[in-house]
């Protein structure tokens, strides 16, 4: 894939991402579970600022960004919220880092992505421990420890 098709791609991802994270975020506050939906609506902005930073780093290079959204689905159980984010990271960690030989030439396109790979690392890792932490105490425990104060 071409480096600016590639750079798209991950805007339109990002963007998709933020809003399904965005809406369950809304889901979990409307059940009471506040703490989870703080830490959802946070990846949501995270994933928001990156794809702005995309199509910013889009428009240095001279190339025009598109308004296109990728598609995510809602989900509304807890556990498979988090089955799913833990898989979308698990599967783009490979992809990000692979793309990065294609920026070699440009290291200001690089370290950013290289920027977004700790990021997702970092929600991987959460998601995968919630997801041990469910396996231990049940989903009915998380849930609990879940609820707003």
């Amino acid at each position: 894939m071409e480096k600016i098709e590639l750079l798209k791609s991950f805007a339109k991802g990002w963007f998709g991402n933020s809003q399904q994270h965005s809406i369950h975020a809304q889901l979990l506050k409307a059940r009471g579970l506040t703490k989870l939906a703080d830490k959802i609506m946070a990846e949501s902005d995270e994933e928001w600022d990156e794809a702005k930073k995309v199509n910013a780093r889009l428009i240095e290079l001279g190339e025009t960004p598109v308004v296109e959204i990728e598609a995510y689905p809602v989900i509304t159980d807890v556990k498979e919220m988090l089955e799913y984010d833990c898989k979308d990271s698990a599967e783009a960690l490979p992809a990000m880092s692979k793309s990065l030989a294609l920026f070699d030439d440009d290291f200001v396109t690089k370290n950013m992505i290289q920027e977004f790979i700790v990021d997702e690392q970092e929600h991987y890792n959460w998601v995968k421990a919630h997801l041990c932490i469910i396996e231990q105490i049940g989903i009915e425990n998380y849930m609990i420890e879940m609820l707003g104060d």
